[in-house]
């Protein structure tokens, strides 16, 4: 399947998940209120963290893997993801208050999840993916309409999703090449030491940039209310849209295709050129629409709890433009690049956000101020990022021209 053929499948199904998303959302918060929406987006940010903290990056190995170690890999993935998964879900109790049986079973399905995608991008089985992407969304939809009641929804949610993703991996997973021995400690440790570099480096990274993705609303959980964190959640569904989007697809999509380049030694400059371009443009419309659009949208169709909303967007609007044009291109140095850049830039928009959303309101608690301050020095911190990664790809156009 050819690049633009690929984005743009996974971009459809992502536009299907986000409208199911969006439904959802609206569901709770007419069946219930917007605090409710708040808690749904403090659950669902709890367990897309600890998805990756209990995979640390190991099922980033499966698309580049060679055959002889792909099921060793697999093995590793999946029973760290079950061991890690138990005391990430009983510290999160701790803090928030949750039901630990349903944030263990959550976290768990979509660190599988997490496995199961690049085992499809592995062998490029995009059209598998989006409806995979797809069938996950529609299940929210369904526990939320089944449901009479908040408590039953999360108990659907996660037993459903258990059965589903347990599904997937069936179909995914070659069974007959996996033995006995892929599960002892000796060969996992021997795995850990050889991807050492790898799961350090971008481990570590990965796990910050999910948590990057979703400390904000876990923060304002904690400073201002479960209300305002629904607002935000309202935001991050509607506005951020085009980022999860477009974003996530053109991310699946170039690091499928550059890991087969990868594996080959060899760069498409002018691959990479196409695709910067186009989400540069992508970038400026997104950020346009969203100042002109979502306001008119909040104000015809949607109650005054919705409206309440517009204001957060304008904040975003400088975190918006970046994200959606510079952050998917950070993936050449996941795959040709140094795991210790790709961490450093993790680490960045850590301090941004606490900068943001831990320093600024332990001294004067204004949430617009915070939302403010978070998407501004955002977007500095996206502008040397777009100057790094270019100068990698003109490096590699080098390297690949001798």
């Amino acid at each position: 399947m050819s690049l633009l053929k690929s984005i743009t499948t996974i971009a459809g199904a992502s536009v299907i998940s986000q409208i199911i998303g969006a439904i959802s959302i609206w569901l709770i918060s007419h069946k219930y209120n917007m605090s409710q929406v708040g808690i749904y987006a403090l659950v669902y940010s709890i367990v897309l963290i600890g998805a990756q903290i209990c995979t640390f990056a190991s099922q980033l190995l499966l698309p580049k893997q060679n055959d002889n170690n792909l099921s060793q890999n697999i093995v590793f993935s999946l029973l760290q993801s079950m061991l890690i998964a138990l005391p990430y879900s009983y510290i999160m109790t701790l803090f928030f208050e949750q039901n630990g049986y349903i944030l263990y079973v959550l976290t768990l399905c979509h660190a599988w999840i997490l496995v199961s995608e690049n085992l499809l991008l592995r062998v490029e089985k995009i059209r598998l993916l989006a409806f995979q992407r797809i069938s996950v969304s529609l299940l929210v939809i369904g526990a939320i309409f089944l449901t009479p009641n908040i408590e039953l929804f999360y108990f659907c949610w996660a037993a459903g999703l258990l059965f589903l993703i347990c599904a997937w991996l069936t179909y995914s997973v070659s069974f007959t090449q996996i033995s006995i021995s892929h599960f002892s400690f000796s060969n996992n440790l021997a795995f850990i030491k050889e991807n050492r570099a790898h799961l350090s480096g971008i481990g570590s990274a990965e796990v910050l940039a999910m948590a990057n993705n979703n400390l904000p609303t876990l923060l304002i959980n904690f400073w201002f209310s479960p209300l305002t964190a629904g607002y935000f959640a309202v935001v991050n569904r509607f506005c951020l849209a085009p980022v999860t989007i477009v974003g996530n697809a053109v991310r699946n999509s170039i690091f499928s295709k550059w890991s087969i380049d990868f594996r080959n030694n060899t760069f498409n400059y002018q691959e990479f050129k196409k695709v910067r371009l186009m989400l540069l443009v992508l970038g400026l419309i997104a950020t346009a629409g969203v100042l002109i659009f979502y306001p008119l949208i909040m104000q015809l169709g949607f109650n005054d709890e919705w409206l309440s909303s517009v204001p957060t967007s304008r904040y975003m609007l400088p975190y918006l433009l970046p994200a959606l044009a510079v952050c998917p291109l950070t993936v050449i140095e996941l795959v040709f690049g140094s795991p210790k850049y790709f961490l450093r830039i993790q680490i960045e928009q850590l301090l941004v956000i606490i900068l943001a959303f831990v320093v600024f309101p332990y001294f004067h608690k204004d949430y617009a101020y915070s939302v403010l301050l978070f998407a501004v020095l955002s977007f500095i911190r996206y502008a040397f990022i777009y100057l790094t990664v270019n100068k990698r790809a003109h490096l590699l156009a080098k390297e690949d021209a001798q």
